[in-house]
């Protein structure tokens, strides 16, 4: 078996893998799915070639429009699409359990904090989600939403569990 292969196989097995499958088709929620939406959900859950129906040949940076390509690339959208439409259904869903849920709010500017590297210490910085309520009454909660696709070359040797 290929890496490539064994890897698909791993994540087809990890718990919760399936459970879009059987999930309840709440339209409110985009958990309903219409014919197409269903075949490239089980085309990209194995891997496979999606239909050319109706999709370019080539991704916007020239490249061809593989499912491992649509969803590393940052400029055919994908990702961010893939990004945002998982902090709305987050956000979303804070709304209804907690108190003063902002999407991308601005964080109060860093004046002599040390943060650790990588940190966005620029004026105008946000995060994806703050809520109050979350883990206590008035406290609030900061939420950055990551998206990863595991089969990505960059995690390609990484292991499931990091």
């Amino acid at each position: 078996i290929s890496p490539l292969v064994q890897r698909q196989l791993e994540l087809l097995s990890e718990k919760g893998a399936s459970s879009w499958l059987t999930s309840l088709p709440l339209k409110e929620y985009g958990f309903l799915l219409n014919k197409q939406e269903f075949h490239d959900a089980i085309s990209l859950r194995y891997n496979l070639t999606l239909s050319s129906l109706n999709r370019p040949r080539l991704c916007v940076c020239g490249e061809p429009s593989t499912i491992n390509h649509c969803l590393t690339c940052k400029l055919g959208g994908y990702v961010s699409l893939r990004h945002d439409s998982l902090k709305g259904t987050i956000a979303k869903l804070l709304q209804q359990v907690c108190k003063d849920t902002v999407i991308e709010p601005s964080l109060i500017p860093i004046t002599t904090e040390q943060l650790q590297r990588g940190t966005d210490v620029s004026d105008g910085a946000r995060l994806d989600v703050c809520t109050r309520g979350f883990w206590t009454p008035l406290d609030r909660a900061f939420t950055d939403i990551r998206v990863l696709h595991p089969q990505a070359q960059s995690n390609a040797n990484t292991s499931l569990f990091q």
